[in-house]
């Protein structure tokens, strides 16, 4: 590796990684901001937000990571044309293709990290992801005492608590049980405690009455009691295990699976999809930032600037992104069709050796077109 191709490279990573952190930043806002309303609501605290927002972060790097490289490959090859660096590269000989060199290498760098990333930690993030938020549901106690809320469950209870203690002591309790579609009953006690033995978990209510009303003959009867065992330990039947999802898994394990399940599983598809698309979107990391290079320098210099050449480029970029999206759903509905995702990264290469051949064909015209601008 030369001096200059260093030199290019080492002005990649400060534009990339400014990216990587906006972009970041702003996926993250954007999910974080109902994990806050999850974890609020079920009474977690602050800490799981943290845990839970961590765990994300390899899914939104995922995103961005090919993003910014794309984007710093772009604004450093508009700056190094601004400032005549590419000019001077040129005039002592440097061709394009030796300008993508440090592109290409930069490319390497994004392709490894996401490969990591999407084939390893991003699975393993998603699972540890799922398990937590599976916990805080299973945590049914932490849904239904709530101080100063109604709290409806499984469509059959109506909780009602006015204060919580620091020593667990509840205050001003109200239960309304629907019994049948005929007959309800309400349960309201002064102060109560949550008492858990032998895996059964009970509410003990202390000092108050039950009501029972049957709307059909108009029966209502009251019980007043001292103390008041409430099981509830029959309000985990509402609460289902969650299965393990394809997204879980690594890829040598999805590859497994894969191998394991038959032609009508209605799953291969998905998982052939899901497999192949990991390494797309790899490939496609790789590229980006050589194709956004080329793609402004194969239009030779221009004294007015290179926005158009950023926009089409651009809309390029995106267009084999939603290409390669578009032959992920096609295998999952045909998995015989895997083939076709690897379509994206292929056009993508084809592209840049084009327009690198084309440029190619004369290395100094940049140089020469630039000096007669300026003359």
């Amino acid at each position: 590796m030369t001096k200059i191709d260093r030199y290019i490279l080492a002005q990649l990573i400060g534009p990339f990684l400014f990216f990587c952190f906006i972009i970041s930043g702003i996926l993250l806002l954007n999910q974080a901001l109902g994990i806050i309303s999850i974890v609020t609501e079920n009474g977690q605290p602050a800490s799981i937000v943290s845990e839970l927002v961590f765990l994300l972060l390899p899914k939104v790097l995922i995103t961005a990571i090919p993003i910014s490289g794309f984007t710093a490959s772009i604004l450093l090859t508009n700056r190094l044309f601004n400032e005549s660096e590419l000019l001077v590269m040129m005039s002592a000989g440097r061709s394009f293709t030796c300008l993508a060199k440090p592109f290409f290498i930069f490319g390497s760098i994004c392709f490894t990290l996401l490969f990591i990333i999407v084939h390893y930690l991003g699975p393993m993030a998603h699972s540890k992801f799922l398990d937590t938020q599976d916990k805080i549901k299973q945590e049914y106690l932490t849904q239904i005492i709530i101080p100063n809320k109604f709290i409806s469950s499984q469509n059959k209870y109506i909780f009602f608590f006015g204060e919580k203690g620091s020593n667990g002591k509840l205050k001003d309790i109200l239960i309304q049980e629907q019994v049948s579609p005929d007959i309800t009953i309400t349960y309201i006690a002064k102060s109560g405690q949550v008492v858990i033995n032998d895996g059964k978990t009970t509410l003990l209510l202390k000092i108050g009455s039950t009501q029972s009303y049957n709307t059909i003959t108009k029966a209502f009867n009251l019980l007043s009691f001292s103390s008041l065992a409430f099981d509830l330990t029959q309000l985990e039947k509402g609460i289902t295990t969650r299965k393990n999802s394809i997204s879980e898994q690594n890829s040598l394990k999805l590859k497994q699976k894969i191998t394991n399940l038959s032609d009508d599983d209605p799953m291969l598809g998905r998982a052939v999809s899901l497999y192949y698309d990991r390494h797309a979107k790899t490939l496609l990391a790789l590229l980006f930032p050589t194709l956004g290079m080329i793609s402004l320098l194969i239009g030779g210099y221009n004294r007015s600037g290179y926005t158009s050449r950023i926009v089409i480029s651009i809309l390029i970029m995106a267009g084999f992104d939603l290409f390669r999206g578009a032959t992920k759903s096609w295998t999952a509905d045909a998995p015989n069709l895997w083939l076709l995702q690897y379509s994206s990264p292929f056009l993508c290469s084809f592209l840049i050796i084009l327009m690198l051949w084309y440029t190619s064909k004369d290395t100094t015209r940049l140089f020469q077109k630039a000096n007669k601008v300026h003359s």
